[in-house]
């Protein structure tokens, strides 16, 4: 096994471990409440931005990787974190006081983007070798869709502090 296959497998660990913890931890809050505090709202944001952040730092040495296995490994785990944040996510939209054209990212609703994504990653699981070809593109979407949920974090964090 090559230096870059045991990274990118101690990236796929800290990932898997991350999403795991983040979403019990995300599904109590939300379990436990009504109606989500806009401190609620800004953690769960910013877990989905570092959730993506960390997806996005994998799907960076794809290429470094031969074995098919660990490449299937990288769609399984992704298609996860993808599916995590799209199924919570309209959950947590409904209780942050922002406008719908921040949910936008590149013209498309950002649910609608995430689906594409979750998707894409699906097929990949059959055809590990795929995701070589798409990750520069890949790796765009999922930035993007890092960078607006994490701005919509702050947005929040900023609008719950004290005047």
């Amino acid at each position: 096994m090559s230096k870059n296959s045991l990274y990118v497998e101690y990236l796929l660990g800290d990932l898997e471990s991350f999403i795991i913890s983040q979403k019990a931890e995300v599904n109590s809050i939300i379990s436990k409440k009504r109606e989500l505090t806009l401190n609620d709202s800004a953690f769960i944001f910013d877990r989905f931005s570092k959730s993506l952040k960390k997806t996005t730092n994998l799907i960076k040495h794809v290429n470094e990787v031969e074995d098919a296995h660990l490449l299937r490994n990288i769609s399984i785990i992704t298609s996860e974190t993808l599916a995590w944040i799209l199924f919570t996510l309209p959950m947590v939209e409904t209780n942050i006081p922002i406008f719908m054209e921040d949910l936008f990212v590149q013209n498309r609703h950002i649910i609608d983007a995430i689906g594409e994504l979750l998707v894409e990653f699906e097929e990949m699981i059959e055809k590990p070798d795929r995701i070589r070809a798409l990750d520069k593109e890949l790796l765009d979407q999922i930035n993007n869709i890092s960078m607006t949920i994490g701005s919509i974090s702050e947005m929040i964090k900023k609008g719950s502090l004290p005047n």
